[in-house]
């Protein structure tokens, strides 16, 4: 997580880097601004992503409750955490801090262990509502892959498996668990953009007309322009993949013609991926391929469709990804509720029938007793 400190004194800025470092959490990523106006500046020329923010009220130029107020106005930080940390103790002042914005209002000087447990609480609460939105997410993203899916007559089972093989290739590439769940998450969007392809292309059984290539092509610009603006980790993740999942190594993919590690790692793994399900599946323009024809075809585009350190990662654990697809084959029935329903009813028919049968060996031993 990233915490940005505001404060004009260079003091307290070490103070509480040192304690946000050695008390709070060590991972922690520090950013610091002497100024208000540094900090908006920040946001408008770097690429930074801040969870929370610890922010002076007094200091010269602008303070910190215009400050707040800036960042509040801006869509791309509007939800950021602030905690207002100054001398300002009076009620006016608390009650502004949280009109502008604030999440907590800390007074100066502080004591150590108070603003160590309320930071902590920040972080989590932070983290909490990172997860949850995460988790729904993810869930969304896989049901909407899911129904995407189902008009090129694909079965839901491609995106559970394009998911499940994404997680797998990026842990054995190195990413972190946060960064595999990312792409995991997001890697059954990369086709949602052929909502956009009429049926008689996605389903067409024989070879698509120079044109109509061309316009299946599009599904890849449909997918980015979805998910471009959006906030959220995992909805970025989304739009990455669904851009680039057509590029090829060798830069003679679309929609760009992205080469090597120009293409981002998420958009070269579910490359690989997709057609490592595609080509082993049915499709209505094609049978499945035998797992021997795939690795050929894996060897021989090793450093042209595919990154070559992904490819042998690939093929060196490829014992892996075959359990995934036989797990979530096409063939697997899924039973639902009224299946089960009428399974139970047929036990309890049988258990019946069995009780019935026992009740009059009983009674006829029964009789025989009685003569």
């Amino acid at each position: 997580m990233t915490v940005m400190i505001v404060d004009d004194s260079k003091t307290i800025i070490k103070v509480l880097n040192s304690l946000l470092k050695n008390k709070v959490n060590e991972n922690l990523k520090i950013i610091e601004c002497s100024s208000g106006e540094e900090a908006l500046e920040k946001f408008k020329t770097e690429d930074i992503n801040i969870d929370l923010i610890l922010l002076d009220v007094v200091m010269n130029g602008m303070d910190g409750y215009e400050t707040c107020q800036n960042l509040k106005s801006n869509p791309e930080t509007e939800d950021i955490a602030i905690m207002f940390l100054t001398s300002k103790n009076e009620e006016k002042d608390i009650i502004k801090g949280f009109e502008v914005g604030g999440v907590d209002y800390i007074f100066k000087p502080f004591r150590e262990a108070e603003f160590i447990a309320r930071v902590q609480m920040q972080l989590k609460l932070i983290e909490f509502k990172k997860q949850e939105f995460e988790n729904i997410q993810s869930e969304v993203l896989l049901k909407v892959g899911e129904i995407g899916e189902s008009r090129s007559k694909e079965t839901a089972n491609h995106v559970k498996r394009v998911a499940e093989y994404s997680y797998v290739l990026a842990k054995l590439y190195g990413l972190s668990e946060r960064e595999a769940k990312i792409l995991s998450s997001a890697s059954p969007m990369h086709d949602i953009g052929k909502v956009s392809t009429p049926d008689a292309i996605l389903n067409k059984s024989s070879s698509l007309t120079s044109d109509e290539f061309k316009k299946m092509q599009e599904h890849t610009i449909a997918g980015y322009e979805l998910f471009k603006n959006s906030k959220g980790e995992i909805l970025k993740a989304a739009s990455i993949v669904a851009y680039e999942h057509h590029e090829k190594f060798n830069g003679r993919g679309y929609p760009r013609g992205l080469k090597g590690e120009d293409i981002h790692i998420f958009g070269r793994m579910t490359a690989l991926v997709d057609v490592f399900d595609a080509l082993g599946s049915d499709r209505v323009y094609k049978k499945a391929w035998e797992d021997e024809r795939i690795i050929k075809l894996f060897i021989e585009e090793k450093g042209e469709h595919f990154d070559p350190i992904l490819v042998d990662l690939f093929l060196e654990n490829i014992s892996k990804f075959q359990k995934i697809r036989d797990k979530l084959n096409d063939n697997v029935k899924v039973i639902n509720k009224d299946d089960k329903k009428i399974k139970k009813d047929k036990k309890k028919d049988k258990k019946d029938k069995k009780d019935k049968k026992e009740k009059k060996k009983q009674k006829k031993k029964d009789k025989n007793k009685d003569k």
